[in-house]
């Protein structure tokens, strides 16, 4: 993750072939999942879906009235039929006001 004024710019690869921006075989596009918040969530209902996006790297933008909060972010790949990939490690930042 990447910091700007309001807004994360989060890159994804696929840890088989990290130097590579390429998507792993038979994947659609990268799942990214966010909770605000002072520690991640335990409970998989408390993240909220942010995007599927195809193309590393994403932009996610934030509500001023968030600065200096913390943000944590989860990923998982989605295949071309729909099935889900494992959970990425959580991610956390802190957002720049």
């Amino acid at each position: 993750v990447d910091y700007g004024k309001l807004k994360h710019t989060i890159h994804f690869r696929d840890a088989a072939t990290p130097d590579k921006k390429a998507k792993p075989d038979g994947v659609r596009g990268c799942e990214i999942w966010h909770f605000i918040g002072t520690a991640a969530p335990t409970n998989a209902d408390d993240w909220n879906y942010l995007a599927t996006d195809t193309n590393s790297p994403y932009i996610a933008f934030q509500d001023a009235a968030d600065a200096g909060k913390k943000v944590f972010y989860q990923l998982r790949w989605l295949s071309n039929s729909g099935e889900r990939g494992e959970w990425s490690e959580t991610i956390e930042a802190t957002i720049n006001g």
